[in-house]
């Protein structure tokens, strides 16, 4: 048997999915579902994992959190920044600080790729990953310091 969600309109906000939105908006990087799992299991809220996969990708489909998925292939969200729109990331390998940012080049690049191969209703993806400043003089702070013996 196929299980069908209420509408929205109908649904109910449990508190546990209020914990869950309170800990997303908290959120300046991309995190796992895993992750998310072990703040609120930290925090005391007894949700469980799968619970947590389900409303996090509702959210993700009604364009409340950003989801994305790293170099490793792995599923990560964090609070939508931006209200409207559609917008890139550039996020941190290392720390996983996000940037969001537009960049109307893309949109008129993939725009023309999808005219030129008889595509419509083209949506796309893009997330660039790379090492934050801060992250950079970390590194270079770690590497520059001499060993003691």
């Amino acid at each position: 048997m196929k299980r069908v969600s209420p509408p929205k309109a109908l649904r109910r906000k449990s508190s546990r999915e209020s914990r869950l939105i309170e800990v997303i908006n908290e959120l300046d990087q991309f995190l796992s579902a895993q992750q998310i799992h072990k703040i609120l299991n930290d925090q005391g809220s007894s949700i469980g994992l799968a619970t947590i996969y389900r409303r996090l990708e509702r959210l993700s489909q009604e364009g409340k959190v950003d989801a994305l998925i790293s170099p490793s292939g792995e599923r990560l969200y964090r609070r939508c920044g931006q209200d409207s729109g559609h917008h890139h990331h550039l996020i941190c390998r290392i720390c996983g600080a996000t940037q969001e940012f537009d960049l109307e080049a893309v949109e008129v690049v993939t725009s023309k790729i999808a005219k030129k191969h008889g595509y419509q209703d083209v949506s796309h993806n893009l997330e660039v990953f790379g090492v934050c400043a801060s992250c950079q003089s970390s590194v270079t702070k770690s590497i520059s310091k001499p060993k003691l013996r």
